[in-house]
C-alpha cells in the first residue's frame, strides 16, 4: 500500500503471526482471522502485542497503572513504569490539529489530558487518554515520541481472543497511524499459506523472488462526502461480475 509521504526511511521488518478467532454468536460479519505485531514499548521496554489494522488511524494498547502482586500484568501496559512515558494535553498541537478525522472529536479530561474515545465496526470500542513514548523495532532501531492511546476501558465483541492482545496498530492514512508518524510511503505485509507466520515490511523492499505485480491507484479525494473515509485505503471499483 502507498501512502502519501515524500521521505523514505530505512526499511523495517516484523515478524506477523495469525490468531484464529472463534466465531462470533451475533456478529457474523466479523473475519475469523487477525494479524498480531510484537515489539516493545516504554523505558524500560515493556512486551505488546498488537493487531494490525489497516482501517484504523490511532495505535493504542490496553493499560493499567496498577500491578498484581508487584508483578506487571501481561496483557497491559503500566505507564508508571515507564519513564519516556508522556500524556499529551488536550490544547496541545497534536491534540488539536492532528485528531481532526477522528470519528469521535477528543476532549478534555479532568485533567486537562487529551482523551479519545474509539469504537468500530464489530461494535467493539477504546477509552482513554493520548500519550506518546519510546516504540522499540528489535535491531531496526527506537522511535520516540510515538503519539498512541493509552486506553483504560476496552469493550470487545470477541473478549476471549481479544484478552490474549494488548492493543491495535493503526495503519491507515491519517496523521497520528502508525506508518503515518513513522515516515514510510508504503508498507506490506505477507501472510504464509503453509503456516501461522508472515511478515510486516515498512517501506520499501527489492524482493527478486516476488513475481510481477499488478497496481491500482489509490483515490484522493479531500472534500468530505457521505458515507467516505478521506484517510481510509480507496480504490475505484470498476464493476462486479459474477461466473
Amino acid at each position: 500500500i502507498r501512502s502519501c509521504f515524500s521521505s523514505s526511511p530505512t526499511p523495517f521488518i516484523f515478524p506477523l503471526k495469525t490468531q484464529i478467532l472463534r466465531s462470533p454468536s451475533k456478529l457474523q460479519f466479523q473475519h475469523n482471522v487477525s494479524l498480531i505485531v510484537s515489539l516493545t514499548v516504554g523505558t524500560p521496554p515493556q512486551n505488546v502485542s498488537m493487531v494490525l489494522d489497516t482501517g484504523s488511524e490511532l495505535s493504542w494498547v490496553h493499560c493499567n497503572q496498577t500491578t498484581r502482586n508487584n508483578q506487571p500484568d501481561p496483557t497491559m501496559f503500566n505507564p508508571n513504569q515507564s519513564t519516556s512515558y508522556k500524556p499529551i494535553p488536550c490544547f496541545s498541537p497534536t491534540c488539536v490539529n492532528k485528531t481532526q478525522d477522528f470519528p469521535i472529536p477528543p476532549s478534555c479530561d479532568s485533567d486537562n489530558l487529551c482523551h479519545a474515545t474509539l469504537s468500530y465496526a464489530d461494535a467493539s470500542s477504546s477509552d482513554g487518554n493520548l500519550a506518546s513514548d519510546t516504540f522499540h523495532l528489535g535491531s531496526s532501531g527506537n522511535i520516540s515520541g510515538l503519539v498512541f492511546g493509552c486506553m483504560d476501558s476496552i469493550f470487545s465483541s470477541n473478549a476471549d481472543e481479544d484478552s490474549k492482545t494488548t492493543g491495535l496498530m493503526g495503519m491507515n492514512r491519517g496523521s497520528l497511524s502508525f506508518v503515518s508518524q513513522m515516515g514510510f510511503p508504503k508498507f506490506s505485509y505477507c501472510i504464509s499459506g503453509s503456516n501461522l507466520s508472515g511478515l510486516l515490511l515498512l517501506g520499501d523492499s527489492n524482493v527478486t523472488w516476488l513475481t510481477p505485480l499488478n497496481y491500482t491507484p489509490l483515490v484522493q479525494i479531500s472534500r468530505p462526502l457521505p458515507y467516505f473515509d478521506r484517510v481510509a485505503y480507496t480504490v475505484q471499483l470498476q464493476g462486479i461480475k459474477v461466473s
